[in-house]
């Protein structure tokens, strides 16, 4: 089971900050297919990335199997 609760992504340079995710709630269960869709730049990758440990959000948790992973360091990642 996947379970991101509230999860947000900002990309900050010198002139300009981007909320990559705000806010994003979703629960999967075991088994269960779900697509991720939309325009280029609303988040899907960045959200893609948090799922696959490869990047961490700036807020919110991650709950994978009943194990919080959203703060895993790399190496327990």
């Amino acid at each position: 089971m996947i379970l991101i609760k509230e999860i947000e992504k900002v990309y900050q340079t010198e002139e300009i900050k981007k909320a990559a995710l705000y806010k994003i709630s979703i629960e999967i269960e075991e088994g269960e297919f779900v697509p991720i869709t939309g325009p280029s730049g609303c988040g899907k990758s960045t959200l893609l990335n948090i799922l696959g440990l490869l990047d961490d959000p700036d807020f919110g948790g991650f709950i994978f199997n009943g194990v919080e992973v959203a703060k895993f360091n790399e190496r327990k990642r």
